[in-house]
């Protein structure tokens, strides 16, 4: 593809889409000097003028296309350069707030674009919550000691790892203000993350009788049967929350996931309690597992209460509902199964998302220098 030609509306309007991977690509107009076009990964185009002011380096944003014509773009471009060789620099007239970037454009033009919904969701809910402080400010006046101490006020506040999830998420933001041409540094880029700590609780033996009973003995057999199956698939509690009877293949026993986290379908094997709970709900051919009127999903939510309150009555302690997803990959390190097998399982797509199982798994190597030794005291 040419990356310099003659614009025309319909030479910009067949401009190809870049894939995810290439993010953005810039074309240049042959009949205006600085008139450039960026075309990001949301299939938006962009006219900016470019040139260097005193030796540096610096884009305008003139508009959006086709809302902006390539006449007016090209009109404006010559007004800039003219203003240049005069020695001003014109600046864009609006500066966007951290809030405008998320709100206005981060948002609803890629989160919800290229995210999955609980995702962007959760990133909304993260902005809400923890950019207070920092969601008034320009993006073009922000420095690194401004986010590194909001960073660090968050850690404080609020536990390292939601630190580290903001700081990610006003990152990425500011990246895609890069591409999009808003902005020309990133300050958030070398800003130090807290060291995290795999965590590794799970339901230990001792306190599986207690759950267990606690869990029967609720009157409410939806969110019963819900837990129980968290527990016996091993599986992420949005792939379960929203897991439909067509997705269930009971000749075969197999449960089909044919969107999770790491964006490919995946096919886990039922267990024979995992089936008998299937039953005890009542088998359809459509529609949701876990129905709900009170939902805009239509399905089941988070049921948070409800999980506070069963490790109240069976008397647990910082046990979080994704830590059943890590009991059943943690009994089968225990009991020898490889690394190989549990990443399987669990539909994890490196062994990377699986070592953490892997100081359980003794028990095999245990055995195997139990009988070498006693081999050696043989002799």
């Amino acid at each position: 593809m040419k990356t310099k030609f003659n614009f025309t509306q319909a030479a910009l309007a067949n401009l190809n889409i870049p894939t995810k991977n290439e993010k953005h690509y810039i074309v240049r107009d042959s009949n205006q000097r600085g008139l450039i076009v960026i075309v990001n990964y949301g299939g938006t185009k962009t006219f900016y003028f470019r040139t260097k002011f005193k030796h540096k380096k610096t884009m305008i944003k003139i508009g959006v296309f086709p809302y902006v014509s390539v006449e007016t773009a090209r009109n404006k471009s010559f007004s800039l350069y003219n203003s240049i060789r005069n020695g001003d620099l014109p600046q864009n007239k609006h500066v966007l707030t951290v809030y405008e970037l998320f709100f206005n454009e981060y948002l609803p033009k890629y989160a919800k674009v290229f995210k999955k919904s609980n995702t962007w969701q959760e990133n909304e809910r993260i902005f809400n919550r923890h950019f207070i402080t920092l969601k008034d400010e320009n993006i073009a006046d922000l420095d690194r000691s401004t986010i590194d101490t909001w960073h660090k006020n968050i850690g404080t506040n609020n536990g390292i790892y939601m630190a580290n999830r903001c700081l990610a998420l006003i990152r990425h933001m500011l990246n895609i203000a890069i591409d999009w041409g808003f902005i020309q540094r990133n300050p958030a880029t070398h800003i130090k993350q807290y060291r995290e700590t795999a965590r590794d609780r799970f339901l230990q033996p001792n306190e599986i009788h207690n759950f267990i009973t606690a869990l029967q003995s609720t009157p409410n057999a939806q969110l019963k049967h819900f837990i129980m199956l968290l527990l016996f698939t091993g599986q992420r509690k949005s792939n379960i929350l929203s897991l439909r009877w067509e997705n269930i293949n009971l000749c075969n026993n197999i449960l089909y996931l044919p969107d999770t986290k790491n964006n490919q379908p995946q096919q886990i094997p039922l267990t024979q309690q995992a089936i008998d709970i299937l039953n005890d709900i009542g088998i359809k051919q459509t529609g949701w597992v876990f129905p709900s009127k009170d939902s805009k999903s239509g399905h089941l939510e988070n049921p948070k209460r409800f999980w506070q309150q069963l490790l109240r009555i069976a008397n647990i302690h910082n046990l979080r509902m994704h830590d059943l997803r890590r009991t059943m990959g943690s009994y089968q390190a225990i009991i020898g199964s490889s690394m190989n097998i549990i990443g399987k399982s669990l539909g994890h797509k490196s062994l990377q998302s699986t070592e953490v199982y892997a100081r359980l798994s003794l028990a095999p190597i245990r055995d195997s220098m139990q009988k070498a030794t006693d081999e050696i005291l043989k002799y």
